[in-house]
């Protein structure tokens, strides 16, 4: 059984643990090609309020320092960011996942 990205984007943006294979991928560094497997993760939001505070201080902060305070473009570079269970946050891109809740994508 396989799955399209469209069912895909639905499971991983409904907020529930999953697990994901995906391929990484940086144009800009040239890097990239390594497959990762993550048993436990989901997508990225919904955070408490102080923790919520914290971190949009923290990236403001280096969002202005990084690219002159422009906001990440996730629709225009169709990317998402994912957490693990330890609250590390890693941005993906969806196009490059090969199996999540280990069913295969087409």
């Amino acid at each position: 059984m396989a799955i399209n990205l469209k069912e895909a984007l639905h499971l991983l943006e409904g907020y529930e643990w999953v697990s994901l294979r995906f391929i990484t991928a940086n144009i800009e560094k040239g890097t990239g090609g390594e497959v990762i497997e993550t048993p436990k993760t989901r997508i990225c939001r919904h955070r408490p309020a102080e923790q919520q505070l914290q971190k949009i201080i923290t990236e403001a902060i280096a969002t202005h320092e990084s690219n002159g305070g422009k906001p990440p473009n996730h629709n225009l570079h169709f990317t998402r960011n994912i957490e693990f269970p330890n609250k590390q946050i890693r941005k993906i891109h969806p196009v490059l996942i090969t199996h999540i809740n280990q069913i295969e994508l087409l």
